[in-house]
């Protein structure tokens, strides 16, 4: 049976009418086949438990994830305020599950989010379906997203890929809700691992670059960098931003940390990105993931020219490690602060993507991180990342 992709889109501010209006047309683009999972990405204005449950009324026996957004897209553009939706009919065995408390235990997540795994992947590898991918949402604020991917890249197995996003609130930093259509809310995780007869895609990509020269976090814990080069972490980015000719507050700097992330650099090169989400009151900032104390950092920016690349070549790994299968749609998780810089430019990027793919459906969302462990790389959780995976035909 060969895999095809649906995607939908509507605006607010019914909930229900817009995830309904939404999923019809996923649904009627997979031209009558019967749609086996699917996620819905929904602007923090709408109640997400309502989008699902709607959803799930009309793609109904359909397995469904869902999150909140700072933007959510399909290939026809980015929208604040709705829903996205993307459908995939499919007879690769699936497994869903949710969890809870991700701030607190992000292993004991993970590891509750990927019961039953091997037990699956074992009577999968047995009827031919020997690749598995698992697409993971997780609470945007937890802070704990590395230890939570690295978990469950630890509790599944060998060859194994993990991808997806952590949910928005369009740049409040107040509250992220995740969920499936029988419960959702804060402080949640929820994952589908697919198994497949063969290989789904794989691309990340960045394009940005230090514009700073490097510095050392003298002291962090955990998420939480206090001291970057002896000074507060927050009076660092006060002074890049006045040279710039912003005046920056603890209370206004959200948009300017978001599209300045803080990047990690190992060996001269920036190997990672930590967004920072709020300031402390001691002027430390609190990042998505952890930054470890010692660490080489730099301020990152980019412009849209070099986004736009970024994609591009995140779409073409992805095609590439589809290993000669044509793609019948993407989902791509897109950090919040490439819409930011690209502002009304997003659609480039999103035809940047479908450049390489083909005119096939496209649905994701802007993300408070990102997620990607694949073809052994070290590095699992990304900020400032465009991670494209490719659904074979």
């Amino acid at each position: 049976m060969a895999n095809k992709v649906g995607s939908g889109r509507a605006g607010g501010p019914d909930a229900v009418r817009a995830s309904t209006e939404a999923t019809r047309a996923a649904l009627e683009a997979l031209n009558g086949a019967v749609p086996a999972f699917g996620f819905v990405f929904a602007s923090p204005a709408l109640s997400l438990s309502g989008c699902l449950r709607a959803a799930s009324e009309v793609a109904r026996g359909a397995k469904l994830a869902g999150c909140t957004t700072a933007g959510e897209f399909t290939e026809r553009g980015l929208i604040h305020g709705g829903v996205a939706v993307l459908l995939v009919s499919t007879d690769s065995p699936l497994l869903g599950r949710v969890a809870r408390d991700v701030a607190a235990a992000p292993q004991d997540a993970a590891r509750t989010l990927c019961e039953g795994f091997h037990r699956a992947a074992e009577s999968g590898r047995q009827k031919g379906f020997v690749c598995s991918t698992t697409i993971a949402l997780v609470d945007g604020l937890s802070g704990a997203g590395e230890r939570f991917v690295e978990s469950i890249v630890e509790s599944t197995q060998a060859l194994h890929q993990v991808v997806g996003g952590a949910a928005g609130d369009e740049g409040k930093f107040q509250a992220t809700h995740v969920g499936e259509p029988e419960r959702a809310g804060s402080d949640m995780a929820a994952a589908i691992h697919l198994f497949s007869r063969s290989p789904w895609g794989v691309g990340i990509g960045h394009g940005l670059e230090a514009t700073t020269a490097k510095m050392r976090v003298t002291r962090a814990k955990g998420n939480v960098v206090q001291e970057i080069d002896g000074r507060p972490a927050f009076a660092v980015y006060q002074e890049h931003a006045s040279k710039r000719g912003v005046q920056l507050s603890a209370a206004t700097a959200g948009e300017y940390l978001i599209a300045n992330e803080l990047g990690i650099i190992v060996a001269g090169k920036v190997t990672r990105a930590r967004a920072p989400l709020s300031v402390g009151k001691d002027g430390s900032l609190n990042c998505a993931a952890e930054v470890p104390q010692g660490a080489h950092v730099a301020i990152l920016d980019g412009k849209p020219d070099t986004m736009v690349a970024a994609a591009k070549q995140a779409a073409e790994e992805a095609l590439q490690n589809l290993q000669g299968q044509s793609p019948a749609g993407v989902l791509l998780f897109d950090c919040v602060c490439r819409g930011l810089i690209l502002k009304d430019g997003f659609q480039r990027e999103i035809d940047a993507v479908r450049g390489v793919m083909g005119e096939v459906p496209v649905a994701g969302f802007l993300t408070y991180g990102e997620i990607a462990s694949y073809s052994g790389r070290i590095e699992s959780w990304h900020n400032t990342t465009a991670v494209v995976l490719a659904i074979p035909k």
